[in-house]
Formats: structure tokens, C-alpha cells, sequence
């Protein structure tokens, strides 16, 4: 079990890396990001009831990178989606009128 959690986790570092990297996300990324978050946190709140500490140990982290990766996307997104709103209005602006 430990050696799973392990890799689960390292499958999120290249993912954090990118998103703060490229600093890109669109609007259609986020409802799979929260997908997920959903289910990491019954699963991490099943742990805390049952207060089974290896399910806790396994699921804290992943529920705290998920959450992590779920704001870094909103915020990309959100960023993102409001820059394109006031570029564009701009861009039809500037230019020759005939």
C-alpha cells in the first residue's frame, strides 16, 4: 500500500510542474479536477471516521495535492479566461476603418 500512495503521489509532481510552468488551463479542465477532488475527499473522510491511520496516511497527501491542483487550475483558468476577454475587445478595436 505504501509503495502505491508513493506513486500515486509522484504522478501529481509533473502535473503541478506543468500547470505552474506553463501557467495554462482552460475552462474544460476544471470539472475533471473537481471529479476527482470529490472522491479523494469521501475517501479520505471514510479514513477519518473509521480512523484507520494508514488510510490516512495514504489519502491526507493526495487529498492535499488534489486540492492544490484543483486551485492552481481554477486560477489558470479563470486567468486565462478573463485575459482572452479583455484582449480580444481590444484587438477588434485597433486597426484602419475604411
Amino acid at each position: 500500500m505504501n509503495i502505491a500512495s508513493i506513486l500515486y503521489i509522484g504522478c501529481y509532481i509533473p502535473e503541478l510542474y506543468a500547470n505552474y510552468k506553463n501557467k495554462n488551463s482552460n475552462i474544460y479542465n476544471v470539472p475533471e479536477k473537481v471529479i476527482i477532488f470529490i472522491g479523494t475527499s469521501f475517501a479520505f473522510s471514510y479514513s477519518l471516521l473509521t480512523r484507520d491511520m494508514p488510510l490516512i496516511l495514504n489519502y491526507g497527501p493526495i487529498f492535499a495535492l488534489d486540492l492544490i491542483a484543483l486551485v492552481m487550475r481554477i486560477h489558470y483558468a479563470y486567468k486565462n479566461y478573463f485575459m482572452k476577454q479583455l484582449i480580444e475587445p481590444v484587438q477588434d478595436t485597433v486597426g484602419f476603418s475604411n
